[in-house]
Formats: structure tokens, sequence, C-alpha cells
């Protein structure tokens, strides 16, 4: 919880107990608890979870400028108990619906961003196997990048998890509505618009060729989910590539205003098309970037991948040449046949949640660090890890979106900071080559 949601709970809360303090305190608590609230609208923004806390200070101000009380037992023990439940309800809301915070430790260099759009032509949309709204087959394909560079610039303070049109929060329940066909209000999740980090647009980007490292997110992902980690490997002196797999991401919506969703399919040969798709971002990405103002080095290009993305990031590399590939619980399963086949020159870092560690076997009884461990056999340029008390969404920020995250099979018991830190800390070090070391929350995977 922030500065402003522990200083405005506690003010209200001496409101509430009123008799039990002195007029004097009652009198600072409230001035406090109305500047408090004040400076948080101008300074942090409108949350909407604090309409019951914002209503509680009114009716506290009303009550003591005007001298009103209830002379009725009945309707004073009613209001009494009507204003007890608002501050709990208020309470519990501001807990499990928190203003993310983001920082960055130890950076080298301040952050700059941009977003891209690209027109691939003569590709067309994998309409096979997405959902796409008013597109036909022969439409380009289309993708929105985010790109993360170092820069001396200073920076100020920057809304974080946006596009031209949307934001985070509204894009999390766009899919959740269209995926599960509800009408969840888009305002649910609208706190999420209140996290801000030192990233600066429109920055010049350090001098010299910078190395490259390209995210790709798992199916039914974002490429903003992972956006704290992408941040902190572009300060300390990396050329960051998000991008959104276009239908294959969670929620798209280019800038013509066309909309794609997330597919769904149980056929392996079709998630191993998507796999292709995916593979073909990565080209694709990297060719347009030739045309950019950075000095890319095209010799030194890595990828961090997440779930399916791991997998395409993979196929990518038996043809491509990669630097170092980081791989956080790839799904693998499908292109089992293929991995004997692919020959990688790139030192290979496998990072796996403990819970697909410890099994999460697929419908032939086929869990993933058995085709890790089958694959690696003998494979020198491959090391793995995996992450303690964790689950396949600790690799993104579905964590920091609520405190109830941690109740889903999706998130492991690990707190986000840790897995946040422990994410920054594997990536950088892999990066670099280095030796990764083992620790509280990571531990080497041994045959």
């Amino acid at each position: 919880m922030s500065f402003f949601d522990i200083a405005i709970l506690l003010f209200t809360l001496e409101l509430i107990f009123n008799k039990y303090v002195s007029e004097k305190v009652f009198l600072y608590s409230l001035y406090l608890a109305v500047i408090t609230a004040i400076a948080q609208v101008f300074t942090v923004g409108y949350k909407w979870q604090y309409m019951p806390i914002y209503f509680l200070i009114c009716l506290y101000a009303v009550k003591y400028t005007f001298k009103f009380s209830f002379s009725n037992r009945l309707l004073k023990n009613a209001s009494g108990l009507i204003i007890g439940l608002t501050f709990i309800v208020s309470f519990l809301v501001i807990y499990f619906l928190p203003i993310p915070e983001f920082s960055i430790e130890n950076k080298k260099y301040s952050v700059g961003y941009e977003e891209i759009y690209i027109n691939i032509e003569k590709r067309p949309q994998p309409s096979s196997f997405v959902e796409i709204s008013n597109l036909s087959e022969k439409t380009n394909r289309e993708l929105l990048v985010d790109i993360y560079y170092p820069s001396n610039d200073e920076t100020e303070p920057n809304q974080l998890f946006r596009n031209a049109t949307t934001n985070w929060g509204e894009t999390v329940i766009n899919y959740l509505n269209r995926t599960w066909n509800i009408n969840l209000p888009s305002f649910i999740f609208n706190h999420l618009n209140l996290s801000f980090l030192d990233v600066g647009v429109g920055l010049d980007p350090i001098n010299g060729e910078l190395p490259v490292v390209i995210y790709t997110h798992g199916w039914s992902g974002e490429k903003i989910f992972a956006t704290d980690q992408l941040i902190n490997i572009a300060s300390q002196g990396y050329v960051v590539i998000a991008i959104d797999h276009t239908g294959l991401a969670m929620f798209t919506e280019l800038p013509s205003g066309t909309i794609f969703n997330t597919g769904s399919t149980e056929d392996s040969t079709k998630v191993f098309d998507v796999m292709k798709e995916m593979s073909l971002d990565i080209q694709n990405t990297l060719n347009h970037l030739e045309n950019l103002k950075y000095k890319i080095n095209f010799d030194d290009v890595s990828i961090v991948g997440h779930s399916t993305g791991g997998g395409s990031a993979y196929l990518y590399c038996q043809s491509n040449k990669c630097s170092t590939l980081i791989l956080q619980d790839p799904f693998f399963v499908p292109i089992i046949e293929e991995l004997n086949n692919i020959k990688l020159n790139s030192k290979t870092y496998f990072i796996y949640s403990q819970d697909w560690y410890e099994g999460n076997e697929d419908e032939n009884s086929i869990s993933e660090i058995e085709v890790y461990r089958s694959y690696t056999k003998n494979k020198e340029l491959s090391v793995g890890y995996y992450m303690t008390n964790s689950a396949h969404y600790d690799f993104v920020a579905f964590g920091i979106i609520s405190q109830l995250t941690k109740y889903t099979f999706l998130k492991g018991s690990i707190n986000y900071n840790d897995s946040l830190q422990t994410n920054n800390y594997f990536n950088i070090t892999a990066l670099r080559n280095g030796i990764v070391v083992e620790n509280d929350f990571l531990k080497i995977i041994n045959d």
C-alpha cells in the first residue's frame, strides 16, 4: 500500500472512532484527511476504489461544519454501522486492488520508449487459428512493437502500460469480456492507469552500436505484461524489442481500430503453426528495425521468450544467429519432433516455475521438464534453473494486478517483488553469459 493509502485510511479510521479522541485530535484528523484526499487526486490521480472513503470524509466534513447529528438512537446506530461497513469495504478494495509501484534498481542509463506499427506486405494474417474481427485472409500481417532503449537524457515519471487508444486495465477487461462473454465494467482496473515509471518518450539513444533483446510473449500474453523486466534490461544498455503477436496476444487494437483477440485450439499441429507465425514476427520485426534511428548490432541479438513465445524463439534461432536465449517456462511439447533437428550455437538459459518443474503434464502425460531433460542431455550450451514457490505467470506482471491473483492457479506463493528481482537477476546474468548463482528463489535443475 502506498503512502496515500495508509494516510487516508488512518485519518478516516480516527474520524470513525471520534468519540474516543479529543475534539482537537478529531479536527486535525478531519483537516488532514481532506488535504490528503485532495493531494492524492491531484498528484496520483482519481481512483474509483476510494469513492467510499471520499464519501466518508465529505460526510464528516458536513457533519462537523453544520453540527449535524442524529437524535434518534436507532438512526444513530444505523449510521454508525453503515460508516463502519463502508470503511471495511473500502479497506478491502484498496488492499486487493493496489496501484502497482515500479522501480529500476542499479540502472546504468535512463530508458526511452516508443511504439511502432509494422505493416508486413505479402504476408497474410493467420486467420485459420486466431479470431480476427473485420478482416479477410488476404489482409497484411500487422504488428505493434514496443521499443525500450538506453539514453543519457533525463526522464520524468511517465504512464506505464499504454498504447494509442487503451491502457493496461482496459486491455485485461476487454479480454475477459470477449473471452468469457461477460460484461464487466471497464473502470474495474482503471487503477492500473496510475502506474508510472521513469520512462521517456522521444529521448536520444546512447552512442554506438547496441545489442538487441527481443521479447516474445506467450499465447494469450501481452508485451506490456513484461514491461517491468524489459525496462530493467534496457537500463543496462540494450535495445529491447517487445512484439505484440497480433491475434495471438490477449488483446490487440490496431491504429485502424481493428480488434484482435486470442484464438484457441487444442490441435497440437495448430500450436506448432502458431509458433512458426511468432517466429516469422521476430524476423519481420528485425528486418523493419534496419530503417530506424537506432544503431543496432544485428550480430548481437538475444531473445527472451515466455511459454509459447519460448518455443517460437527456439524455432527462430535454429535458422538465425542468436547470441543468447532466455526461455521462461518454454512450451516445447508441440515441437518435440523438431528439437532433435535444432542445432543451436547460442547459450540457452532455461528458467522454469516450480509448478512446471514439478509436473504440469499435458494430455499425453509428457511434462515440460521431461522434454527439457531429454533435449538438454549432452548439450553443453544449455543450463536450466527453476524459481521456487512460483507458477507460470510469475514471469510476467500478473501478480501486481491484484492481491487476489495469488489465489489463482496461475500464480505461485512468491510475492511480486521477489519474482521480479529474480527475473531481473537471471535476465542480466544470462545476457552477459555469466554464471547464475543459486539463491533462495533460484535452484539449478539437476539431471
